[in-house]
């Protein structure tokens, strides 16, 4: 009987601890391995934008993640006793007159209408940024405190004893019989995020190391209620204090930042408004993600006990709550994963 499964998580990231809610939902007894420090929550924003701008299209299958998201968050926010899901518009500054008109193409069609606010007068005159071609707000906007959402999930396992707070030893680990320090586990899931690569199992799964930056600030004079996008995005967190980011480089799993990213990121907010700032915080983080911008989820081919949920990327947050059901459902009851983000696509 399923219930009577043990399941061990290798990463308690987003991925890994989204994935064990999902099996303590089916009464599935998990043990997650952590050693309590995760460099892709330190560049995480933990926004959830509906939109791709670039194309001002909707995030991929994004009516079937929104609602499902906010649900997974409020829930466990009374779970965690924590304060984890914050409702926020973001308003897009556009950056072309082309851009304007494809937002207001699209306002009006019932599948864009949980997502476009339509344009109004006073965001064609809005004055508390740079709007030469105007701005658009977004519905159903909202951004989860990445690192309050980490520690409070660790914290949450470790005070049932569902944790080991240390890092994953190879040399204890016997992947024939998903054996780790001596316990039999039925399934052993890899949640290893951009350190995928130092885990021999599923090395040919392209997961990328791409770091980020991002400043914290303070200022009077930028907006407080809503978050601010066009070139970087700069998301209020409180008290005059703003989350600036983020940059993008490629194939660099080191955490020093550089006066290039500052530069850049500072450069990036003077499109949107000449604010006056302090700049309080600098950080690097590292984030896993996959060149066609989808997960990795899928079974080891050979050892058909393990499993891989990775890749989250940039949309994590809101992709998460419903990847990890579907991955749950795919390890307990064999359920097919979507073929765009099934292992199984790289292999000839």
């Amino acid at each position: 009987m399923s219930e009577k499964k043990h399941i061990l998580i290798v990463g308690g990231g987003l991925a890994g601890s989204t994935l064990a809610h999902r099996f303590l939902e089916k009464g599935i007894q998990i043990t997650i391995v952590d050693k309590g420090e995760n460099h892709a929550t330190a560049i995480a924003a933990g926004m959830v934008n509906p939109m791709v701008f670039r194309r001002m299209n909707k995030s991929w299958r994004l009516d079937e993640y929104i609602f499902e998201s906010q649900n997974f968050y409020l829930s466990l926010e009374e779970k965690l006793n924590c304060k984890l899901y914050h409702p926020i518009i973001i308003r897009r500054m556009f950056s072309s007159e082309q851009e304007r008109e494809s937002w207001e193409n699209r306002q009006d069609k019932p599948e864009f209408h949980n997502f476009l606010e339509v344009i109004s007068e006073s965001d064609r005159q809005f004055n508390k940024a740079k709007n030469e071609f105007g701005s658009g707000r977004l519905k159903n906007s909202y951004w989860i405190e990445a690192k309050t959402y980490y520690k409070a999930n660790l914290s949450y396992f470790e005070n049932h004893a569902t944790l080991l707070k240390e890092s994953f030893s190879l040399a204890d680990f016997i992947p024939e019989e998903a054996t780790y320090k001596g316990v039999k586990y039925d399934h052993v899931v890899f949640c290893c995020g951009y350190l995928n690569k130092y885990v021999p199992f599923f090395q040919d799964a392209p997961i990328q190391q791409t770091k980020g930056q991002t400043l914290t600030i303070s200022s009077n004079e930028i907006l407080h209620d809503e978050s601010l996008n066009r070139k970087c995005f700069v998301l209020p967190i409180g008290e005059n204090l703003f989350r600036v980011g983020a940059t993008y480089e490629w194939d660099d799993e080191s955490l020093e930042i550089t006066e290039a990213s500052k530069k850049l990121l500072l450069e990036n907010l003077q499109v949107i408004g000449d604010f006056k700032i302090k700049i309080l915080e600098q950080i690097a983080g590292v984030r896993p993600t996959v060149l066609d911008r989808r997960p990795i989820m899928g079974q080891h081919s050979t050892y058909s006990k393990l499993f891989i949920f990775n890749g989250l990327g940039t949309k994590g947050y809101l992709m998460a709550p419903t990847l990890s059901r579907e991955m749950c459902d795919f390890i307990l009851h064999g359920k097919a994963l979507d073929k765009e983000v099934s292992i199984e696509r790289f292999k000839k």
